[in-house]
Order: structure tokens, then C-alpha cells, then sequence
């Protein structure tokens, strides 16, 4: 009888192949979620690279509209704007990044000169050349609802008032036609920032301005890193206001928001002062000389890189007061920025 000698793999050479090829998937799974990471960092990248993109695009054709619809000889400001604005709201401002306002006002009817302005007793009178008004607007150059924006010619003093009653008067004096009596009770609107013509004042001019037909966007980053967007009335100063429309996403991840106004200050529309600092209180620099913003947006990813060291977050306003010299982090980081010339400010 032939015997058969059947031969295996011994203990020894099993935990040997088992060790081997546990190095082997334990290699291959470290290159897969390697390879992973990156794909899924470039994929974030990428994401964020195409909404900051479209949001710098947004923001671009909205700030270039800034002021449009007045004449720019007009004193009201194209913009309203919070440098630093976590000065005004901890709870709601972004530690160092910057807040702008801007509006559109659409239709405006023609100048009428002011006979008297009140604002203590919210009331102003306008002269009027015609017995009856003409206005592209609605056919009446004031209507209870609009907003009137009153200002001193050559002067850089100005008031923006809510229209809550109107009235014809006997003219009086050296007029001619019927005078017009305006009531802005019970004051004067949010819009009024900086500026104002003082408790009684005589003489300029006024213009109804159609509030239908006016846009207003306001643009900051909240405590979160997201830079938001309120589409209409919205108190810069008073963020937290329960009259402030809600202010809607615009984009995640951003670190930094901060603005730089051009200046012509000699009215030959070139600019000859760049300035990072802006004061609403004392309106200095004059921001109705204001004709270029040149903006930046920093926005960063949302997870760490252990490839990504010693990554220092850049400070873009140096006269901000804020400083980020913390420790670096590992995060990537993309700015981006853009330089507009304000529409309404072109001759």
C-alpha cells in the first residue's frame, strides 16, 4: 500500500502571511483615505472657490449701483458704512470685518425749494411754482409714504424724511401758486445717517423720492463667519432691531470683510485719498466724496490639512485695531478682491 504525504501551511507561516498582509491593507487603506482627504479638501476648496466667486460677482454689480437714481451734485451719501463694525454689536458683527449700506433710489421727482424745514415740530413747506405739480413718479411731487430728501446746496447737509401727511396752503409772502405743507412725524427715518440740516432751517432745495421703487441691501459678517445680506430697511447702528428685515445668507466660512474708500476730494473725479477709516459720527472722511470701494473677502475652509502648517491668518486692515496674532492654524484660505467705481458718482 502506497502511503500519501499531504503537506500545509504551518502555524508559523500563517501568522507570518496574516501579519504581511495586514502591513499590505492596512498601507493600501492609509493611501485610500489619504487620497480621500484630498479629494474631499479639494472638493471644499473648489465649492468654496465657485460661491465666493459668484458671491464677489453679486456684490460687484450691487456696490457699483450704489447711490443711483440721484444726481451726484445731490448731497446724500451713495453709501453707509461701519468700519469695524464689531464697535457697534459684539452680538452681531464680526470681530474687525467691516458692514456697508447701500441704496438705490429708482424714481425721483423734480427739486422744490424749501420755505421753512421744522424738525422739532416734523413739518417742512415747499413752494411750488404751479398750481399743480408734475412728477414722472405718480404725478405729485409729494405723497404721503415716500420719502422727501431735503438738502442745502453747495453744502454737504442733508435730511431724508418719511412723508406722513401733506397738505395745500395759502402761498403767503412773494410765492406764487399753492404752497405745500409736509408732515414727518414722528421723525425723521433710519435713513438719515450722517447728515441733518438742525432743528429750523431756511432756503435749499427738496426732492420726493419714490420708496417703492428704492432698493436697499446691507452686507456684513455675522459672529458665525457668515457674510449676510438684508434686503431692505436695516439700521446699521442698531443691528439687533426688531424693525430690521432678516438678514439672509449669502456665504459660510468668512473670516474678514473690510472695504477701502477712494476719495475725490476736489470734485475733478479722480481719487486722491485712500482711506481704511471712516467715521459715521463726525462723517470723516467726507463719504460724499466717496467714488471708488475697493473690497476684500477673506474666506477660509472648514476643515483642518495636517499638509496645510503654520498657516497665519492675514490681517488685511492694519488700521483696523485688531490684531490675529494667535497661533497658526491649519486651515486654507483664499482672498479675494475687487475695486469698484460707484455709478452715481460719475459726471
Amino acid at each position: 500500500m502506497n502511503r500519501r504525504t499531504e503537506k500545509g501551511f504551518s502555524l508559523v507561516e500563517l501568522l507570518v502571511a496574516t501579519v504581511v498582509g495586514g502591513i499590505i491593507m492596512a498601507g493600501i487603506y492609509s493611501a485610500f483615505m489619504s487620497s480621500l482627504n484630498v479629494f474631499s479638501s479639494q472638493q471644499e476648496i473648489s465649492q468654496m472657490q465657485f460661491n465666493a466667486k459668484a458671491v464677489t460677482s453679486f456684490l460687484k454689480e450691487k456696490l457699483a449701483n450704489a447711490g443711483s437714481g440721484v444726481p451726484a451734485d445731490v448731497p446724500i451719501p451713495p453709501i453707509a458704512f461701519l468700519n469695524n463694525a464689531s464697535t457697534v454689536s459684539t452680538t452681531k458683527y464680526l470681530n474687525g470685518a467691516d458692514a456697508i449700506q447701500i441704496r438705490m433710489y429708482g424714481n425721483v421727482g423734480e427739486a422744490m425749494i424749501i420755505k421753512n424745514y421744522n424738525e422739532h415740530a416734523a413739518n417742512l413747506r415747499l413752494e411750488q411754482p404751479n398750481p399743480v405739480d408734475v412728477n414722472p413718479v405718480n404725478n405729485q411731487n409729494t405723497s404721503v409714504g415716500n420719502l422727501l430728501l431735503v438738502w442745502s446746496p453747495g453744502t454737504t447737509n442733508y435730511a431724508l424724511v418719511e412723508i406722513t401727511s401733506v397738505a395745500e396752503v395759502a402761498t403767503g409772502g412773494s410765492g406764487t401758486g399753492n404752497d405745500t405743507q409736509v408732515n414727518f412725524s414722528p421723525g425723521l427715518s433710519i435713513y438719515n445717517y450722517p447728515g441733518g440740516l438742525g432743528g429750523a432751517y431756511s432756503g435749499g432745495l427738496a426732492m420726493m423720492i419714490d420708496q417703492s421703487a428704492m432698493s436697499t441691501f446691507t452686507f456684513f459678517v455675522d459672529t458665525n463667519r457668515v457674510l449676510r445680506m438684508a434686503d431692505g430697511a436695516f439700521d446699521l447702528q442698531n443691528p439687533t432691531a426688531s424693525t430690521n428685515v432678516a438678514a439672509l445668507p449669502l456665504l459660510d466660512n468668512v473670516e474678514d470683510f473690510q472695504i477701502q474708500i477712494g476719495y475725490d476730494t476736489n470734485a475733478d473725479n479722480i481719487v486722491d485719498n485712500w482711506s481704511w477709516t471712516y467715521d459715521p459720527v463726525a462723517n470723516n472722511p467726507n463719504i460724499n466724496q466717496a467714488l471708488v470701494l475697493r473690497c476684500y473677502l477673506l474666506c477660509r475652509s472648514q476643515r483642518t490639512e495636517r499638509f496645510v502648517n503654520n498657516v497665519q491668518r492675514p490681517d488685511i486692515d492694519p488700521a483696523d485695531g485688531v490684531s490675529y496674532a494667535g497661533a497658526p492654524d491649519n486651515v486654507r484660505r483664499r482672498m479675494y478682491s475687487f475695486t469698484i467705481q460707484l455709478r452715481n458718482r460719475l459726471n
